[in-house]
């Protein structure tokens, strides 16, 4: 009796009643109109999601011989299908069509088997599980002693491959991709099973085995590249080793290295440990390395610093059929390097050394040489010079406004251009008698300290670079002096002092302004300073590096430092601006050493 779904009883259900209730209202269909509903409430099957599946493949050949020759391999191949399509053909791929196939069957029944798209495809109405028998024929091929057949396969759950080949000889067998493989003697024959991946293909090859007392010694020539350095009272060496290993694979590898030295590091593919003991090194890999292979080693000796005889050290391999070397030469620093006399080895254009050791320093490499065979002799002689000072920081401009009045009162502004390597503070010594009001580095107001002997000291920041040169900031001092008053006759005469710096400047201009009214006399002007009509500006734009987008940088690189105490410590100093009226006169140099920058000239016409 068929069973109504919920829905249809949902629909027909009535309503308890209970003693004095009302009767329910009553549903009533024909029965082919109720057969319908229900049909229509069946839950659709879900459909699989493809037409078959090759659960498992097992291949067993084997290999035909004619005249001593390998020519094909016969097969017989069992495959586990499901057709899973509820109705219908279904076409099922099982081999390609570079195979010969014989036969097709199941359950001992020729099977439907037609070539579509490369494949032997089988076109079937059966559902559910069967086995599918094939038997086929591939070929195999031989080239210099070498025999191989290969075919795809269909993809399949698990792939198994059984190959017979008739020998009286061990073989060796190839197994591309195979996950698992095994070989045996089964008989006269040389049998090989393998696991292998789900889809892909099918490559096997096999050669005769070479015993192992015919098998020859590896054989290792090897390539050395030594680069050495000198300096910083080290001598250090970086040693690439190129080894070439034919006939067999060596995963041991020994070296003699010289006395004295340091081992730092050995570098390699595969390294597995390496010891050193009585001067040899012994690097033992994870694998036997056959073909090319490099090692590099590190090692380092302290010389100390004075001028010395040296003797270049040179890493030695061991075992190896021929060994062949380059060394080149390094200063690092004011040494002088020269060559001894040579024994065992030649000296080569250092262009013509090879790029292991030119490729691996910045620096120019002094000396090269080339050997052959045993452990060359390259001695070096080094001789240690002083250093000399260089210039650190420069001054390229240095802007001077001075503004005084008859009651003899002077305020000074002097802003310098300074492009700053390492140097942390600008000396300034004021003139006599002066007092400092305001100091700025890169727009910053700056605390200043004091000097023991007197002189003020400016806090530097450090130039960034920029174009390849360093690029310069502003640092800006302000002071007032007093002096005597002009005369009642209004003639007098004017004698100034710019604080002196412990750096060069390039260009120094003054503004001197005077009172309205002041005539100077040109031939009264004296001084360090010569009397100009105009500045002449000498520095070309170009070179000057001065770009007005590095002032924001230096602006907040100061603001970082002086936060961080770097440029002073106490009360937040007040920056003056210096006001300017008058006339002013024009005094300049070219090139202010240590010296004083002086100005004094004769005036009149300030009567009161």
């Amino acid at each position: 009796m068929r069973r109504l779904p919920a829905t249809i009883l949902a629909a027909l259900l009535v309503l308890p009643t209970t003693a004095g209730a009302e009767e329910p209202e009553r549903v009533v269909m024909k029965l082919d109109e109720f057969l319908k509903l229900y049909e229509a409430t069946k839950e659709k099957e879900a459909e699989a999601p493809r037409d078959h599946a090759l659960a498992s493949a097992r291949y067993s050949g084997r290999v035909l011989v004619e005249d001593g020759r390998p020519h094909a391999a016969t097969f017989k191949a069992k495959l586990h299908v499901e057709v899973l399509r509820k109705k219908g053909w279904a076409r099922v791929p099982v081999l390609p069509a570079t195979v010969a196939l014989q036969s097709a069957t199941i359950d001992g029944k020729e099977a439907a088997v037609v070539i579509e798209d490369g494949y032997y495809t089988l076109v079937t109405e059966r559902r559910g599980a069967f086995d599918l028998q094939l038997e086929f024929a591939a070929a195999v091929t031989t080239a210099q002693g070498r025999s191989s057949l290969a075919f795809d396969l269909a993809p399949s759950g698990a792939t198994e491959l059984e190959l017979a080949v008739p020998a009286d000889q061990d073989l060796d067998f190839t197994v591309a991709n195979a996950r698992l493989s095994s070989d045996k003697v089964v008989g006269s024959d040389r049998v090989v099973t393998a696991t292998l991946p789900a889809t892909g293909s099918l490559s096997v090859s096999w050669q005769v085995e070479i015993p192992e007392a015919a098998k020859q010694d590896a054989r290792v020539y090897a390539e050395v590249y030594t680069l050495v350095g000198i300096g910083d009272g080290l001598l250090r060496t970086t040693t690439t080793v190129q080894d070439t290993i034919l006939f067999a694979g060596v995963n041991t590898l020994r070296f003699s290295l010289p006395k004295d030295m340091t081992l730092l590091d050995v570098t390699g593919s595969g390294i597995r440990d390496w010891n050193l003991k009585d001067g040899t090194l012994e690097v033992v890999l994870n694998y036997a390395a056959e073909g090319a292979y490099s090692l590099q080693l590190q090692m380092e000796k302290v010389v100390g610093e004075k001028s010395q005889d040296l003797q270049a050290p040179v890493v030695v391999p061991l075992g190896v059929e021929r060994a062949k070397g380059w060394v080149g030469v390094e200063a690092r620093g004011n040494l002088e390097v020269g060559a001894g006399e040579v024994k065992g080895a030649t000296a080569v254009d250092v262009r013509s050394l090879p790029a292991a050791i030119l490729g691996i320093t910045d620096q120019p490499v002094l000396l090269g040489y080339k050997y052959l065979g045993a452990e060359p002799a390259i001695p070096l002689t080094v001789a240690q010079h002083d250093d000399v000072d260089v210039l650190v920081t420069l001054l390229d401009e240095t802007q001077a406004r001075t503004m005084w009045t008859q009651q003899g009162r002077r305020l000074t502004s002097v802003q310098y251009r300074v492009r700053n390597n390492r140097r942390q503070f600008l000396r300034l010594a004021l003139p006599e008698g002066a007092e400092l009001w305001s100091a700025s580095v890169g727009g910053r107001a700056v605390q200043p300290a004091k000097a023991s002997d007197g002189r003020v000291m400016v806090p530097l920041l450090r130039s960034q670079s920029t174009g390849g040169s360093l690029a310069a900031f502003e640092v800006e001092v302000v002071y007032v002096e007093s002096t005597d008053a002009t005369p009642d006759n209004g003639r007098g005469h004017f004698a100034g002092t710019l604080p002196q710096a412990d750096a060069p400047s390039t260009y120094v201009v003054w503004r001197v302004h005077s009172p309205e009214g002041t005539k100077i006399k040109k031939r009264s002007a004296d001084g360090s300073l010569r009397m100009v009509e105009y500045p002449s500006n000498p520095i070309p734009s170009e070179d000057e590096y001065y770009i007005e987008t590095d002032t924001p940088m230096y602006e907040q690189q100061a603001v970082m430092q002086s936060d961080s105490g770097g440029l002073g410590t106490g009360a937040v100093p007040v920056q003056v601006s210096l006001p300017v009226q008058g006339e002013p006169v024009f005094f300049e140099k070219l090139l202010a050493l240590d010296e004083p920058l002086t100005v004094e000239f004769d005036y009149k016409g300030l009567r009161k």
